[in-house]
């Protein structure tokens, strides 16, 4: 039996808060993994690239949003299983805050995706999220309520 190559990665994710709602965004539908599911804005790590940095980098690629991190609160495993590699994942989630607080946000979504939302805590449960995803959201509202003003 041949064994799979397995490549690790870490991933970055962004929790957005703003007027106590989360920004999240939905993958195309044409994705080869996950397609139609809702995400945080989040993306791979660069080689040699700082994670803050590749934050902030993913959160613009993926949404046209300007962020400052504030911390890091969460990490989460993942695997993706494909017919030659296992692509085994660390997600580490940071609540961030938008860089311009004081104008409505204007998202602009990449082509990865194909939907975004406001929502609010208990709209939550409503969208098809991973479990781990769902757990991060609510974490970050409460983690908010003590850090900042949402």
């Amino acid at each position: 039996m041949d064994s799979k190559k397995v490549i690790q990665k870490v991933v970055v994710g962004g929790v957005i808060i703003k007027d106590s709602q989360i920004l999240i965004v939905q993958r195309n539908k044409n994705e080869d993994i996950y397609p139609n599911l809702w995400e945080l804005p989040s993306g791979k790590k660069e080689d040699l690239e700082t994670v803050e940095s590749s934050l902030i980098r993913e959160i613009k690629e993926e949404t046209g949003l300007d962020i400052k991190p504030i911390i890091p609160f969460d990490v989460f495993n993942y695997q993706i299983d494909k017919p030659d590699v296992v692509k085994d994942s660390t997600q580490i989630n940071y609540l961030v805050r938008l860089v311009d607080e004081q104008n409505e946000p204007q998202v602009i979504i990449s082509e990865e995706h194909q939907d975004y939302k406001w929502v609010k805590i208990e709209e939550v449960d409503l969208f098809n999220l991973s479990d781990s995803t769902k757990k991060v959201i609510k974490r970050a509202f409460e983690l908010a309520s003590v850090l900042i003003e949402v």
